[in-house]
């Protein structure tokens, strides 16, 4: 089931579990060797890396903060803090640790006000081996539609020059429906301080946060608006600020957004690059292909014809996601047919990911050190998994992690998304230190993983100043794919076929055209067996890889 269900219900119970049979991570291309940190993650949702002393943090929606060792195995470690500590209402749902070991945390209060939510941060600070906690900020108390779409505050990151604290505030409703909580909230659809971010000085003190669009503009807290629920954020290496998007019960695609201060993501009008049909007023549910019968949305009815639904604001322009051009994570229902199509095999695209995926656990190698092809670039989870009644129908999706090859100089802005890994448990959220990812998986079974990737092909590599980067699309390549050869050096190179097994399979030099520091070329993989290949670019300078698989 998507993420934000799940949570949903794990809210109400205090033990809440879900019955998963074992299963270990496989990895795609062979490059990622998985280590078991602990099997214990007693129902974390968060994982934050305390570099002050080089720990890893886990917290609970109870509030529990737990310590662990990342070198450790099969165990986790101490409960440091709880609800007692910190005061932090329930559920608990984000936490960041600045350089200096602050602690931030943000969760909400959905018990204290009938019907209502108070979102609070609380700043833990340690000062002579004692930690002393402190509200950041809070809202004033908003109203709950007390349904599976109070999403409520969860994800928290710190600004790279650690001034300022970005705070998701997830969606009310599903898509923009009237949600009134049995009348308590009459004709109630999103409100101002849900669906968006929010931005607040890393070092106010009892900062309230009204439930007033004028006034958090006015005041600079409203960083973006018109976000379902951006449960994952994440800034690169140049300070630009990601946020990975889950989208509703319809089949529209998730999201991957490139987050700017002022910027509207078209929340209710636009999910996932398309119109919101229902704010149409010859909007007819029971033709519209896109809709599951089994969506807890489409069952509750939900989907209507809905006269009253707000016009969008006048003169915004909203900003569409990321496009993804494959080869994976691309799946999307046709909407004039109902077949579920590939994008990439269709030779389009959706923005940005396959629907109901639910992706978070977003991270960006800030410090250039992962491995080719992954060095510098970001990459992300994806929670559900194919016992869920919506993204099943989208066979083989979900559970697993993605390679994220992120350009802002096209226009729109694209990635090339690759599938790493797959068979995690519901894996929630990731931290990356150094060249080692761990990620945090949630429900029964569940565990903390450590990723370490390594070179698929062992060559030889002499100390470079730069090595060639290297594109391959279509990828998988059915027939033939193109490959493009980017930031040469020099042109005195080899360019090379290799198995999965690192024998030379053929030399296809002769076939590249040089132009300036790019090269290109076709290469023919119709005599190929099926299988996973390495295309290896040979400089004076060092050597570049790119995996690619080749399908019938």
């Amino acid at each position: 089931m998507p993420l934000f269900r799940f949570l949903a219900l794990a809210f109400f119970l205090s033990s809440f579990s879900i019955s998963v049979d074992a299963q270990t991570p496989i990895t795609v291309f062979n490059d990622v060797i998985f280590r078991t940190v602990a099997t214990d993650t007693k129902g974390a949702v968060r994982i934050a890396h305390d570099s002050s002393n080089d720990r890893l943090l886990m917290l609970t929606l109870g509030g529990d903060i737990y310590e662990v060792d990342p070198t450790g195995s099969n165990q986790s470690g101490p409960r440091l803090y709880s609800v007692a500590d910190h005061g932090l209402g329930y559920p608990a749902m984000g936490m960041t640790v600045a350089t200096d070991g602050t602690i931030y945390l943000v969760g909400n209060d959905i018990n204290s006000v009938p019907s209502s939510n108070i979102a609070r941060v609380m700043r833990g600070v340690m000062d002579t081996g004692i930690r002393t906690w402190e509200v950041v900020a809070s809202t004033e108390a908003f109203g709950r539609s007390a349904t599976n779409y109070d999403h409520n505050f969860n994800e928290i990151v710190l600004s790279p020059d650690e001034q300022f604290l970005f705070v998701n505030s997830g969606s009310r409703t599903d898509h923009g429906e009237v949600q009134s909580n049995n009348g308590q909230f009459p004709f109630a659809r999103e409100m101002p301080i849900t669906s968006a971010i929010v931005k607040i000085p890393a070092s106010a003190t009892d900062l309230v946060l009204l439930n007033d669009e004028q006034f958090l503009a006015d005041n600079g807290y409203l960083f973006a608006d018109g976000t379902r629920n951006t449960f994952s954020m994440a800034f690169d290496a140049n300070g630009i600020l990601y946020g990975a998007e889950n989208s509703g019960d319809r089949d529209d695609s998730e999201e991957l957004n490139v987050l700017v201060e002022g910027g509207h993501y078209g929340f209710p009008w636009r999910i996932g690059g398309t119109d919101t049909p229902q704010q149409f007023p010859d909007y007819d549910p029971s033709t519209d292909l896109l809709l599951n019968p089994n969506a807890g949305a489409v069952i509750d009815g939900h989907f209507v014809n809905d006269t009253r639904f707000p016009a969008a604001p006048a003169g915004t322009n909203f900003i569409d996601p990321i496009v993804n051009v494959g080869p994976d994570a691309d799946l999307y229902r046709d909407p004039s047919t109902g077949l579920i199509l590939d994008a990439s095999e269709q030779g389009t695209t959706i923005t940005s990911f396959t629907s109901h995926r639910s992706p978070l656990g977003l991270v960006f190698d800030n410090e250039g050190v992962l491995p080719e092809p992954y060095t510098g670039d970001a990459l992300m989870l994806s929670w559900t998994g194919s016992e869920s009644p919506l993204l099943g129908p989208f066979e083989g999706e979900g559970e697993d992690l993605l390679h994220l090859e992120i350009s802002l100089s096209t226009d729109p802005p694209s990635m090339q998304v690759t599938r790493i890994a797959t068979h995690f448990i519901n894996p929630i959220d990731a931290s990356l230190i150094g060249d080692k990812l761990y990620v945090l998986e949630f429900g029964g079974g569940a565990r903390l993983l450590e990723l370490r990737f390594v070179s698929s092909v062992e060559v030889e590599q002499p100390q470079r100043l730069e090595v060639a980067r290297v594109e391959i699309f279509p990828n998988p390549a059915r027939g033939r794919t193109q490959f493009w050869i980017k930031g040469l050096q020099e042109e005195s190179r080899r360019v090379e076929l290799f198995d999965v097994q690192g024998r030379l399979v053929k030399d296809i030099t002769s076939s590249v055209q040089q132009e300036g520091r790019d090269a290109s070329g076709i290469l023919d993989t119709s005599s190929l067996p099926p299988g996973v290949y390495f295309l290896v670019t040979r400089l004076q300078s060092g050597i570049s890889s790119k995996p690619f698989v080749v399908v019938e």
